[in-house]
């Protein structure tokens, strides 16, 4: 099986056309409503006392958090089972389907590599056939790795704040664009210091990247100033 590594090089790049980088989960499929779904399967629940998994997830028996090596095999068996039939977030679909015409797009994102072709399937039939990159840890090392390969401008759409820090640091002239979609998800999160643009729907994700797209498009038009 090939690592992230390799199928990172796979990735054809078009060096002087836009790139979009996307996040999966939260993103473009809806995680957290299938996640608490898969919750209830087995006697837990979502506590929604912070945006992160660990310390939030409660044994219903005991209404005691669970241990992080146990909110790990739970999120690997939800993967493991429903990471093909996710529900796709709304508007994804179209407003990728739009920018695709203008930009090319890569998925970017953290999940076990034993599942990426699920994940790829997901994307296909539902209309987004992009190449996908099974990531582990910081996702800035990928990210920077991308953009490096071409001179048009560079976008990263992710749900966490810890992504836009890092990437942030290596990458520091990709545009950077916080999205979750779930809203109560979203509720427990202030925009990171670390992105540029804070959305709430993709519609408004599509309107910004065109926004900025034409603005560079009109500054390279610009006659130099003798």
């Amino acid at each position: 099986m090939d690592g992230p590594g390799d199928r990172l090089a796979s990735v054809e790049v078009d060096p002087g056309r836009p790139l979009l980088i996307s996040d999966a989960d939260e993103v473009l499929f809806a995680f957290m409503d299938g996640f608490e779904r898969h919750l209830r399967d087995h006697a837990r629940s979502f506590s929604w006392a912070s945006f992160q998994l660990n310390g939030n997830i409660i044994d219903d028996a005991t209404g005691e958090a669970v241990e992080p090596a146990d909110v790990r095999a739970l999120v690997y068996s939800f993967f493991e089972r429903h990471t093909r039939t996710l529900a796709v977030v709304d508007q994804a679909v179209e407003s990728l389907d739009r920018l695709s015409r203008r930009m090319q797009i890569v998925v970017l994102t953290n999940i076990w590599p034993e599942f990426r072709d699920d994940r790829e399937h997901a994307l296909l039939t539902n209309g987004m056939p992009y190449p996908v990159i099974a990531n582990d840890g910081s996702k800035a090392p990928a990210v920077a790795r991308l953009a490096s390969r071409t001179s048009a401008p560079v976008f990263f759409i992710d749900d966490a704040p810890t992504h836009h820090r890092d990437v942030a640091r290596m990458a520091p002239d990709v545009v950077r664009i916080h999205y979750v979609s779930n809203a109560r998800l979203s509720a427990l999160l202030e925009p990171p210091r670390d992105c540029h643009f804070r959305a709430a729907d993709w519609r408004g994700i599509r309107d910004y990247i065109e926004g900025r797209l034409a603005f560079s498009s009109l500054s390279r038009q610009a006659p130099s100033v003798p």
